[in-house]
């Protein structure tokens, strides 16, 4: 069973904050991490692991444990030879609980560095199509 949350901050039993790895560079400066961080809302201690991303990507870090009601970090990092590249990826994350409950957040990488070319939809010969 999949639920799709509307509202990512009343999730339960954890939320994920933010709800979605936005890891995207917009000038010159490189961005290739980002902290995030999980709250347990729930009156049971869980533990969390890491049961799905792509694989050498990007390095995920989580706390192994969550008390009942307290507030963690996480760390998301890009491996060096995906830096350079856009993507949208995602990670799953299981919950201890009787559930086996599961979070996935989205990872989107977009670079926009000014001077550099872009990519285009533009066929050689033709403009590119204007929105409509």
């Amino acid at each position: 069973m999949c639920d799709v949350v509307i509202n990512p901050d009343s999730t339960y039993p954890i939320i994920i904050k933010p709800y979605k790895f936005d890891i995207s560079q917009f000038g010159e400066k490189e961005r290739s991490s980002m902290d995030f961080t999980i709250q347990n809302v729930s009156d049971l201690d869980l533990e969390l692991a890491l049961i799905d991303m792509p694989a050498n990507m990007f390095k995920v870090t989580l706390p192994k444990k969550i008390k009942a009601g307290e507030t963690a970090k996480g760390k998301f990092a890009l491996q060096k030879e995906y830096i350079p590249k856009e993507f949208e990826k995602s990670v799953t994350i299981e919950l201890n609980d009787n559930a086996k409950t599961r979070f996935t957040v989205p990872v989107k990488r977009t670079i926009r560095i000014p001077g550099a070319p872009q990519t285009s939809t533009a066929t050689p010969g033709k403009p590119a199509r204007q929105g409509h």
